[in-house]
């Protein structure tokens, strides 16, 4: 039996390499279809917390432009999947194209091992980083000299431009500066960024003004915040914020029309694909003081010893929580039912997101400010949900 058992296990990995080796030289248009595929269907790559759900998720937020996003989630491909050329790939693109020295740095370790796994990858390559984004026309990140401190309590008055302050803002996070510190308003400003770059608008407004609440005079967390509120059709409410913005950097208001104009567009789009339809209202059993609204989605991540910032939340999607027993995950649209135990403060899924990604359980906590839900998968694996009420 012992013979018999070591001959499967030898064969497995002898198997296993050539596996990968034949998943490694397709195309990775290719690939990323055959994975989408797998999501909608068997699962067989694509299971709850794979290398492929990883990829996927990565995937998305690469195709919206949301390269930090997508950085995190190729990582974990990666992590679970070093051999993977496609994971290794896409993980180099999203760092060399945040334009952050220290991470065109980085990528070149991923690059190299997609190259080696994959040579078909070169051509690709040839594609996406034009020798032309090598030359003097990139603006390089802004230094410690001239990166906009925090004066006075956030009158800020210097001008470096949009582009300038928000790779300032990326760099600064890349190397543990204090502009982008936990608590901060630049720390603020990047997750404001997340949600923008990913057109939640609705979400990046409710980022930016903790940005401002900090920092109030800053002129370009004050463009983004109105930009943020006109894409939504909030157009009054957002002049007081360009006005703000324009008096620092009168520049920006050669901008503003046409980002308002894209940002509104995507925005409509975003609205027009999650239309939902309601499912029959259930009937709840307990009518307990739940504050209904959208809910954003964060894990938090030890950093490891001696690291400052000692923990980093990773976003991770929102939903709405409607008061008819009824959510939606904004992401995909998909919507979903549940009931509340007011007793207990517990919620079950019923069916839709957590439902179908493996929720084990979910604890209300009515907090002063914030109402928070508690999304645990695992004993070690859980979200924190929180809405403003």
């Amino acid at each position: 039996m012992k013979q018999y058992l070591l001959t499967i296990a030898l064969s497995i990995a002898l198997i296993f390499p050539l596996i990968l080796s034949a998943q490694n030289n397709i195309d990775l248009d290719k690939y990323i279809q055959r994975l989408k595929d797998d999501k909608a269907g068997p699962l067989k790559e694509t299971g709850f917390l794979s290398a492929g759900s990883d990829f996927l998720y990565g995937q998305e937020y690469f195709e919206a432009k949301n390269y930090s996003s997508a950085e995190w989630y190729f990582k974990d491909a990666v992590k679970k999947q070093k051999d993977n050329s496609f994971a290794n790939y896409q993980l180099a693109i999203s760092l060399i194209r945040q334009n952050d020295q220290n991470k065109k740095q980085q990528a070149q370790e991923y690059l190299d091992a997609a190259f080696r796994l994959n040579p078909l990858l070169k051509e690709n390559y040839k594609k996406d980083i034009p020798e032309d984004t090598t030359s003097g026309n990139d603006q390089a990140p802004p230094t410690k000299a001239n990166f906009p401190e925090n004066n006075n309590g956030g009158n800020n008055n210097k001008k470096i431009g949009l582009a300038a302050y928000i790779e300032g803002l990326k760099s600064s996070k890349a190397a543990g500066g204090t502009e982008t510190a936990m608590g901060t308003a630049g720390r603020e400003a990047l997750y404001g960024m997340d949600y923008y770059e990913a057109n939640e608008y609705r979400s990046a407004e409710t980022s930016f003004a903790l940005a401002l609440a900090k920092e109030a005079n800053n002129a370009y967390i004050n463009y983004l915040m109105a930009v943020s509120m006109a894409a939504q059709g909030k157009n009054e409410a957002a002049k007081p914020y360009f006005q703000k913005a324009v008096t620092t950097d009168p520049t920006l208001k050669e901008s503003y029309n046409k980002d308002v104009a894209i940002a509104t567009g995507k925005w409509q789009g975003l609205v027009g694909s999650r239309t939902l339809k309601t499912p029959p209202p259930i009937k709840k059993t307990d009518d307990g003081p739940l504050v209904f609204g959208n809910y954003t989605c964060h894990q938090s991540v030890w950093n490891g010893p001696n690291k400052s910032p000692a923990y980093s939340f990773r976003y991770k999607g929102n939903f709405s929580l409607n008061s008819n027993g009824t959510y939606k995950w904004l992401d995909n649209g998909e919507a979903g039912t549940y009931k509340y135990n007011a007793k207990t403060g517990e919620v079950t899924w019923l069916s839709g997101y957590f439902k179908t990604s493996g929720a084990k359980a979910t604890k209300y906590q009515p907090n002063t400010e914030t109402a928070q839900l508690t999304v645990n998968f695992s004993e070690s694996y859980r979200w924190e949900c929180g809405c403003k009420k």
